[in-house]
């Protein structure tokens, strides 16, 4: 039941990766009751969180409209991250106005818009670095292209998860001879990484602070690091060896494509029809390679981050140590819960 005492946000993606420790924070906070849009109430996920204090869960579908103007109506604020790689680009654009429409219609007073980086433009609009990342950027740009007035409007924009050295494309291989190697065509750039559970107190500082958060990109990050500080911390952290092997994009994308042929989205089923608007998975990843993997992203100001959350995780090696990382891969990330259960529907 919603706490009519606490001011109520509507989470969008809040069953996700991103979304979850978003939904734990605010309802940690005491300040803040969360309605979490789900299209399945009883995933063991939505079960989980929906358990938590002043939490509920609301029936409904981030690309329905008629969905997200019931599940605005009467919250004071809302963090919306739109699923794209289930929903593909055109439509994450579309729902994604849609929804910051939606918002302004029922009188939201905080909408906060899990944005990522606009790739494309930030690389000088350099088509070799388009990638579903686009489709977020442009939303996020419009939103703060409106202004402040009626709706406070705020980005939350995030790089790489650092979880993904545990789940996705930063988990290393383990050799028979105990070392580990990192092989991606990752160029020297800095990747601004990001640990999952410091979302959720961005996002509350977003919410708690909106004079200061009202027109801010917030560029989050961990740490900025490359492939070259990730495998010496590694090994600092753990002693074992560690390597990073450079090899070309090509031979890269052949070995590491989700199945042969994928989309972008890939864990829809590749018998969905789609049209031209739809990057194939190494159309994709390629751009987004070049993009991290030459440092185009280390944008973050890390001075901004230290005052508004001091008590972060501070860098790459105090995560490791927190989480005991031993290169050895966790689940962790639900697109990749979602393709090994074979599709993106179990929410």
């Amino acid at each position: 039941m919603e706490n009519h005492n606490l001011k109520l946000v509507l989470v969008i993606g809040g069953t996700g990766a991103q979304g979850s420790p978003v939904v734990k924070a605010l309802s940690a906070s005491g300040r803040y009751s969360v309605r979490i849009l789900t299209r399945n109430p009883s995933s063991t996920q939505a079960t989980k969180l929906g358990a938590l204090p002043n939490v509920t869960l609301f029936k409904g579908s981030q690309d329905i409209q008629k969905d997200l103007h019931a599940a605005f109506a009467g919250v004071y604020g809302a963090w919306v991250n739109l699923d794209g790689f289930t929903i593909g680009e055109k439509n994450e654009i579309f729902y994604g106005i849609r929804a910051y429409e939606i918002a302004r219609h029922q009188g939201v007073k905080h909408y906060i818009f899990a944005n990522s980086d606009y790739t494309l433009r930030k690389a000088g609009w350099n088509e070799q670095y388009r990638s579903h990342n686009d489709a977020k950027g442009r939303v996020g740009d419009l939103i703060l292209s409106h202004g402040q007035s009626t709706m406070k409007t705020s980005l939350l924009t995030t790089g790489p998860y650092i979880e993904m050295l545990l789940d996705g494309m930063f988990v290393p291989e383990e050799q028979t001879d105990g070392s580990f190697i990192w092989e991606n065509p990752s160029a020297d750039g800095k990747i601004p990484l990001i640990a999952l559970d410091d979302v959720g107190a961005y996002s509350l500082w977003i919410l708690d602070n909106p004079t200061e958060s009202a027109g801010l990109d917030l560029e989050v990050a961990t740490d900025q690091v490359s492939f070259a500080d990730i495998v010496a911390t590694f090994t600092k952290v753990t002693g074992k060896h560690g390597i990073h092997k450079v090899v070309p994009l090509e031979e890269y994308l052949v070995k590491a494509e989700p199945y042969p042929g994928a989309y972008s989205n890939f864990t829809v089923s590749p018998d969905v029809s789609r049209d031209e608007s739809f990057t194939t998975w190494r159309e994709n990843f390629a751009a987004w390679w070049r993009y991290w993997g030459e440092g185009k992203g280390a944008t973050r100001n890390m001075e901004l981050l230290d005052r508004i959350h001091g008590s972060r995780i501070p860098s790459l090696e105090a995560w490791m140590r927190m989480n005991n990382y031993d290169g050895r891969p966790k689940s962790v990330l639900k697109s990749l819960y979602d393709l090994r259960k074979g599709g993106a529907n179990s929410e």
